[in-house]
């Protein structure tokens, strides 16, 4: 079989690289229209001409010259791993800013094309750009492409076979000023035969690497030439006044403006858009913040909704099916229970936690697609502030209201660590998909959807005092800067994609696993074992909570998957829907919010101990418990 070519995506954060992707692979990831949303190295296979593609999706970069873990990443990887093609995805209606890093990539030379994306943004601004010239002067093969609605691939895979196939030349070389280049000319000759399996790249990417900054390059490249390389910055220093890095940035940003002015021009445009003109309104510091309310109020009704009109169409033919095997309880009490308990787990999954989950997973497609979600971090900053964090971790807190996992790899994107770490610790109290279906069908069949505001609102509370508190000890925050994109049409074809992404992950690997643990929970229920874990628990859920005893082992089996809740609450209280729960509206509300707050889920505490280590992950578990009695309580106090 022919050897599998390597095909490395790079670009600058928010370029469309992520849903570029998704249109070349057979594995779709979450993209959205936020820079820096994509912190992990994705990979899938393709087929092309007989031939396999391993495509890498790269994490976001402004720069290879590393000023956070994305970019080091992405850095180490072009460095180390044997790369056949870069596919330099660049924004097209950016030019100007996106081909800086398309002037440092060249300088790896390794084979490259460019996905001129955003042709479609860039014509609605109206710059006309001439991709035939930029291909003169890089000796690059530029595609112009429209990622989103999948315009241009075809002819860029078919463009970047050819170039796999060596029917494309090398990158040509951009020189910097003289003074600099003299420099750079200088060190690759003495650096020519450091570079060798498994560094890749040329000695010219090397060398300027040597001036801009030491710190990521392994000790082959630099061993002997540290007092050499000093006097050369320092010569820079003399003759730019400014240090090494902001002049090797400099010389590039020179070249990108030159390039641009070359290869494009704006057509004048008479009249302001339409997305132009809604901007004044988004991010008005007062109607901004209105409609951010309105739209949330709009977003949780439509799920609160449409979650009550599933649920009820499912309901009468799951109620069908429990008198069919009904005989076995007398005749064969295991098999009953067996049977029963797994009835129980997929009748929660299709009847209770889907309904709310299939309307929560369109809309925040939907939502993730039309860059209002930068507009939030930029309106919520000041708020932000107030519970010290900025309006960065606004993106980490969004996705969190799919999955908390994703959500904490997402603080990557914050480059504070300070701040990266109070994100993650607060990341637990925002409601996840599967919270969201706990909190929407519980306080459906008991509180209405005022009951469901309430939880909100006091997660917005919660989150509030606990970051307050919490900066008192990790000190201030950090100031923001923030890339605002432009607002788009989101293709309901793509969302429609993103939400079937995630319904199938939910039908595949989260519904076995409710189905298990709810005969599981029917087996520990026949051999009375989650009596002990009962009265174990009991002295806490009955005087502290003013709970029935019998949640107590639902409680613990939560922890593996939140929405095992709603299955085993039923069983365990004996109930046939959760409607008929024998529960009073407070107790209801007073679950509701412990299990909203109380211990993140199994993934979430594996992930928090990846990328923090075990101090912040346990003190995570420990603070979540902590705030969740505390709410609870003070629902009890309230309600």
């Amino acid at each position: 079989m022919k050897k599998a070519f390597t095909v490395a995506l790079v670009g600058q954060p928010n370029s469309g690289k992520s849903t570029l992707f998704n249109v070349l692979s057979d594995r779709k990831v979450m993209a959205s229209n936020f820079s820096g949303t994509s912190v992990e190295i994705s990979r899938s296979d393709m087929m092309a001409r007989g031939r396999v593609f391993h495509i890498v999706d790269l994490p976001g970069i402004y720069s290879l010259n590393p000023g956070d873990e994305a970019e080091n990443v992405t850095l180490r990887f072009l460095m180390e791993q044997p790369v056949d093609l870069i596919v330099n995805v660049v924004d097209a209606s950016l030019l100007s800013r996106s081909l800086e890093l398309t002037v440092e990539l060249a300088e790896l030379g390794v084979p490259m094309v460019i996905a001129l994306n955003m042709w479609d943004e860039a014509g609605r601004k109206g710059l006309q750009i001439y991709p035939e010239k930029l291909e003169q002067r890089l000796g690059i093969k530029v595609r112009p492409t429209s990622a989103l609605y999948g315009k241009g691939v075809t002819r860029l895979v078919e463009t970047a076979y050819r170039c796999l196939v060596g029917e494309c030349d090398p990158p040509l070389l951009l020189p910097y000023t003289s003074h600099v280049e003299e420099l750079v000319r200088d060190l690759e000759g003495r650096i020519q035969t450091r570079i060798r399996p498994p560094l890749r790249g040329t000695p010219r990417f090397y060398a300027i690497k040597l001036l801009e900054n030491t710190d990521f390059l392994p000790g082959t490249v630099i061993k002997g030439l540290g007092r050499y390389v000093k006097q050369l910055q320092g010569k820079i220093r003399d003759s730019h006044h400014v240090e090494p890095y902001e002049a090797v940035a400099y010389e590039r940003h020179h070249l990108a403006m030159k390039l641009t002015e070359e290869i494009s021009h704006f057509v004048d445009r008479r009249t302001r858009s339409l997305r132009d003109r809604l901007d004044r309104y988004l991010l008005h510091p007062i109607g901004g913040q209105f409609f951010m309310l309105l739209y949330l109020v709009v977003f949780f009704v439509l799920i609160f909704q449409v979650g009550n009109l599933l649920s009820g169409w499912m309901e009468p033919f799951l109620e069908r099916i429990p008198p069919l095997y009904a005989g076995l309880r007398a005749s064969s009490p295991f098999w009953w229970y067996t049977v029963n308990g797994a009835f129980e787990g997929l009748a929660g999954a299709l009847g209770i936690v889907l309904p709310y989950f299939l309307p929560l997973s369109f809309l925040t497609a939907l939502f993730m697609d039309t860059g209002y979600l930068a507009r939030m971090a930029f309106l919520l900053d000041g708020v932000m502030h107030r519970i010290g964090l900025h309006g960065k971790s606004v993106a980490p807190f969004i996705m969190g209201l799919g999955c908390s996992v994703p959500a904490v790899y997402a603080t990557r994107i914050i480059e504070n660590r300070r701040d990266r770490t109070l994100t993650a610790l607060l990341i637990p109290f925002i409601p996840c998909s599967a919270r969201t279906a706990v909190i929407f069908a519980l306080t459906a069949a008991f509180a209405g959807p005022m009951g469901a505001v309430f939880v909100y609102l006091l997660v917005a509370v919660v989150i509030g005092a606990t970051g307050k508190l919490m900066t008192i000890f990790m000190g201030k925050p950090t100031g923001l800067v923030l890339e605002i994109p432009d607002l788009r049409v989101p293709s309901p074809a793509v969302s429609l994609s993103k939400t079937w992404t995630m319904i199938r992950e939910f039908l595949f690997v989260a519904v076995p696993f409710l189905v298990a643990g709810s005969i599981a929970m029917a087996w520990l229920e026949l051999a009375e074992i989650d009596h002990a874990v009962n009265s174990l628990l009991a002295p806490f859920l009955q005087s502290v909570l003013g709970l029935p005893a019998a949640l107590g082992a639902v409680l613990v089996f939560a922890f593996f998957r939140k929405e095992l809740v709603l299955i085993m609450a039923t069983v365990a209280l004996g109930a046939a829907t959760l409607s008929r729960l024998p529960l009073t509206t407070e107790q209801v509300m007073v679950f509701v919010v412990f299990v909203t707050f109380y211990f993140p889920c199994f993934s979430t505490f594996v992930v928090m101990w990846k990328e923090f280590g075990a101090r912040i992950a346990w003190g995570s578990a420990a603070i979540s418990v902590a705030v969740a009695t505390l709410a609870a309580l003070l629902v009890r106090l309230l309600w």
